[in-house]
């Protein structure tokens, strides 16, 4: 269990308490600790997060704009201890650690429970995009396993081999009108020679 309080910021009093292995902080309003979108603008949407790794509280930075400070160093990921302070950017709101009831003798792997996870919505959340180094539709039309499991590109039309490609076609009507246009010219040159 993971106790904090807010201490600077639009909402600062606020108190949590958390009992789940996954905490999200940040401007988005679905998040665990939600600051005020329109007030505390040096934390990110998706700021940092707060998990429960093998029975020990961890702080990660998500990718933050302003940075996340953890007793005033700036850091990517920490271990979390009572009284600690965190900040979401310079001047952000800030956080102390009240209480950390550390797991360690917990010899089941960790189990990620966030409330309302049924109200998230996956194309806002990092951690649910799928992972790929392909940068080119054409790398993953070739390699279907970089592709997320259920995803599947639909194979292309074939042609049909007896018509002939537009390039062609469009060649073969100038060509024609080419004809045309000689024969007219010829015609009327010969009635004016006439």
């Amino acid at each position: 269990m993971i106790r904090l309080r807010q201490i600077t910021g639009a909402d600062h009093g606020r108190e949590f308490e958390f009992e789940q292995d996954l905490i999200r902080i940040g401007r988005m309003p679905d998040s665990d600790v939600n600051f005020d979108p329109e007030v505390d603008l040096d934390a990110s949407g998706r700021h940092a997060e707060i998990r429960n790794e093998d029975g020990r509280y961890l702080l990660i930075d998500t990718g933050s704009r302003n940075g996340t400070w953890l007793n005033g160093q700036r850091i990517k990921h920490a271990a979390l201890n009572k009284g600690d302070q965190i900040e979401f950017g310079r001047g952000g709101p800030k956080i102390e650690i009240e209480m950390v009831q550390n797991r360690f003798d917990s010899r089941e792997p960790t189990r990620r429970m966030t409330r309302r996870s049924d109200e998230r919505e996956p194309r806002f959340d990092p951690l649910a995009m799928p992972v790929t180094t392909a940068t080119r539709v054409e790398d993953l039309t070739g390699s279907p396993e970089l592709l997320p499991e259920g995803l599947r590109f639909l194979e292309p039309a074939s042609t049909a081999p007896n018509k002939p490609p537009r390039r062609s076609r469009n060649a073969a009507l100038w060509v024609a009108v080419g004809a045309v246009l000689l024969v007219a010219v010829v015609v009327i040159v010969g009635a004016v020679l006439k």
